[in-house]
This record gives C-alpha cells, structure tokens and sequence, in this order.
C-alpha cells in the first residue's frame, strides 16, 4: 500500500469525538510506522477534517501573540468579538481542544441548515486568545491556504491576515475555553 493510500486510509478513520481511540485502531490494524509518521506530520489536519469535510494541514497552524490580537480583530467585511479586555498565547493544548471539537460543531450546523464555510479546500488559521467579561476565548481566523501569496507564505505566522470581502471561505471563530463550546461562527461578504 502506499503512502498515500495509508494516509487516505487513516483520514478516513479517524472520528473527532473519538479519534485518540480510531488512531490506536489504525495503528494496531497497520501495525505500521509509516502510519505513525503520518500521523504525527498530518494528525492535526485530519482530525480536524474528521470526515474529510474541512482540510486543515498542520503546516497551515499559526498561533498568535498578544500584540496581533487588535489588528487580527479589525476584520473588514465580518463582525469580531467586542469588548475585549486584553489578548493572551493560547497554548498548543488549547488549540487542539478547539479544532478537534470543530468537525463535529460544523456538522451540526450542517444538519441544521445553518451556514458553513465551503468545504472542499485546504484551510489555514490563525489563532489569538482573547479575555472578555474575566473570561478566556480563543479567536480563529480560517483562510484558505490558496489564498496565501507568496508575500504571507512567511508572514502568517506573526502577523493577522485580514481580507476584505472574499465570500464565506474567509471566516472566524469565537471557542469558549471553559466550556470548549463555540460562541459564534462570522463568515465575510463578497463584495
């Protein structure tokens, strides 16, 4: 089997709500350190992905510090939280809480006939904590890893990407950390 074909294999395997116990699975099934290796390169991505439905590599993970919090919250076509009382380093822990739990909150909001962000492309993000009313959020900005140019390829990580307009594949994310749930999903405008 190739490389590729176990990596598709393992995407497909992996469930969000349980994927430490389909990843021990995969690997007992494989017995196979190819797949341990694909895990530890791309597991953020395809638990993210679940079911294939949002494409996050892990290459395309920024976590932010304090002093991008204003300007990665100036958003020009899509609101952002307010009343910010400070911005704070989420941890890489905290980042994997809330993109493990985001397949499963799409899902729903599928199922819901809500609005979701367009599936079928490779997503970047950048991540900012934020503390409002005494209490900790982590703020997600999801791009489309297409639309990085090769100016932003070595920026991203340090400072906030903002796109005005752009339609629903440019949006962000409010996860409350105490309770691991999302707060409220913004997508911008096409203009």
């Amino acid at each position: 089997m190739s490389i590729a074909q176990l990596y598709h294999e393992f995407a497909r395997s992996v469930v969000c709500p349980h994927w430490s116990t389909a990843i021990l699975d995969f690997f007992q099934r494989r017995g196979s350190k190819v797949a341990l290796v694909l895990f530890s390169l791309f597991g953020t991505g395809s638990l993210l992905a679940g079911d294939a439905f949002l494409d996050a590599p892990a290459t395309g993970r920024f976590i932010l510090s304090p002093p991008s919090g204003k300007e990665l919250l100036r958003q020009c076509s899509r609101p952002t939280p307010r009343d910010v009382a400070g911005f704070w380093r989420p941890s890489s822990h905290d980042v994997d809480e809330l993109e493990t739990s985001l397949s499963a909150y799409l899902e729903v909001r599928r199922k819901g006939n809500q609005a979701i962000p367009p599936s079928g492309q490779a997503y970047h993000r950048q991540y900012i904590g934020l503390t409002i009313n005494s209490e900790q959020f982590i703020y997600g900005n999801f791009y489309p890893a297409s639309a990085v140019s090769d100016f932003w390829k070595d920026k991203q990580a340090k400072l906030a990407l903002v796109v005005c307009d752009g339609g629903p594949a440019f949006w962000g994310i409010v996860f409350r950390v105490s309770t691991k749930s999302f707060e409220e999903i913004r997508f911008n405008g096409l203009g």
